[in-house]
């Protein structure tokens, strides 16, 4: 059956520009177990006191899933995950020519002497054992079984197949691994696949579907580079098209939330999942199709993750989402009068860039001739943000001055350290608003208060 373990505290950690606190790795640590992941790689301690720290705390933490150190092939890194307390320690050597050469400057027959003597090091402190072929996709395939093998009689009882740079395709992946479990001693195979190509899901899928055992993922899809499968994407992908229903999928849009309040890391709109636009429906086809059922475009119901489905409307949208649109607010219109309002926001459409629902109202009132007053305009309101402790404050300043609706900005003291006072026409334009806001690099939280009443400053 499919194992996960998730790196997202390592191989995650190893995003650019990302970096945990220790209670933010408690944290995230915990939310994976919720989930269900087989098995959380916290780190590699030597890479500084806080990472050690983070990863003994975790391994206190009596989790259902194996905690694993990640270690270079020496004494001193892996005494210090024997002093973490972790479950399994992860080796990693690296095995093709141009590593071996170029960076490591060592021969085979060296490198077979320092993988073994490693393996069996951490085997005799009682650890579980993984060793990781680093570039084993580039490596000679017979020398690539041999050294695994090696590692395997040391007493590995696991080893990672890396895709260090992503090159394999569905096909060759499924190819190689095959061919590695029939030549390999006895024990379970992980995969490594970095997402240089975009195909690094793909490729754990057919390496599974090929004998391997494990897929080693990162909340979002983080990592080196282009990072590596995503945790949500890989379980879904799992269960809804593999019929693996082993891990909780509920908890996977609040990690997956947390992890960019946290980061800085924010996704994409059309990400798989989680994006924003995962349930979003634009086309006047597509959503006539979604009104009536929404199976006809939607591959799983958004509800499994706590998400809803979205109607876009715009310049694409046709009559039966501007109907139940207008519904949403409880207006009724006439055959006529819908023909009208869609004909006047798809001209309205194609001069910009986004309808607000208030656009979409402001329309219908033209139409009908009818007040529609179920929005609120004229609004005012009070910003408060968190700024990122490495972000200088005053840069964030600047962003937000920029801001059309941004009438006055404010460096304070307290709970946050920005206070920016906006003037917007109605809610949905503050929602906008608020929402860019959340893009400005540095920005960790806001916090919104609406203006219900306005004083002048003096009263004589």
């Amino acid at each position: 059956m499919l194992e996960i373990l998730d790196t997202t505290l390592r191989e995650g950690e190893q995003t650019p520009y990302v970096n945990f606190t220790v209670d933010e790795k408690m944290e995230i640590a915990k939310m994976l177990d919720r989930v269900g992941v087989d098995m959380i790689e916290a780190g590699d301690p030597s890479v500084s006191p806080n990472v050690a720290r983070a990863i003994e705390r975790i391994a206190s933490l009596d989790l259902r899933a194996e905690i694993v150190a990640h270690s270079t092939a020496t004494r001193l890194s892996i005494d210090r995950a024997k002093a973490c307390g972790v479950d399994r320690v992860a080796i990693f050597y690296a095995t093709s020519k141009i590593h071996l050469d170029s960076k490591l400057r060592k021969s085979e027959k060296e490198a077979l002497a320092i993988i073994q003597e490693h393996v069996c090091y951490a085997k005799s402190l009682g650890l579980n054992v993984r060793y990781t072929p680093e570039d084993a996709t580039r490596t000679d395939f017979d020398f690539l079984v041999e050294v695994c093998n090696v590692a395997i009689k040391a007493g590995a009882d696991r080893i990672s197949f890396a895709d260090t740079l992503g090159i394999m395709q569905p096909h060759t992946m499924f190819e190689r691994v095959q061919k590695l479990r029939k030549n390999l001693l006895p024990c379970k195979i992980d995969l490594h696949c970095h997402d240089d190509y975009g195909l690094a899901l793909a490729n754990a899928m057919a390496g599974i579907r090929a004998g391997a055992d494990c897929i080693h993922t990162t909340v979002n899809g983080m990592g080196e580079r282009t990072g590596i499968p995503d945790l949500a994407e890989t379980i879904l992908a799992f269960h809804n098209l593999e019929r693996t229903e082993k891990y909780k999928i509920q908890p996977l849009m609040e990690l997956s939330s947390y992890l960019e309040k946290v980061t800085g890391f924010f996704l994409a709109p059309n990400k798989p999942i989680t994006g924003q636009n995962a349930f979003s429906h634009k086309s006047g086809v597509h959503t006539n199709g979604i009104l009536k059922d929404p199976r006809t475009y939607e591959p799983f119901d958004p509800s499994v993750l706590g998400r809803e489905r979205k109607i876009v409307i715009d310049k694409y949208t046709g009559k039966t989402a501007v109907a139940a649109r207008l519904e949403e607010y409880g207006i009724e219109v006439s055959a006529a009068e819908l023909e009208m309002i869609v004909t006047r926001i798809k001209n309205t459409g194609d001069q910009r860039k986004q309808l607000f629902d208030a656009d979409i109202l402001e329309i219908a009132e033209q139409v009908t001739g009818r007040k529609i007053d179920v929005i609120p305009h004229d609004i005012s309101a009070l910003v408060m943000l968190e700024v990122e402790s490495h972000v200088y404050t005053s840069a964030v300043v600047r962003r937000l001055r920029g801001f059309s609706n941004v009438s006055s900005v404010y460096e304070v003291t307290g709970d946050h350290d920005i206070s920016a006072f906006v003037n917007v026409e109605n809610v949905a334009a503050l929602n906008n608003l608020i929402e860019e806001i959340r893009t400005v690099q540095g920005v960790k939280r806001t916090e919104t208060r609406m203006v219900l009443k306005k004083y002048s400053g003096s009263n004589k």
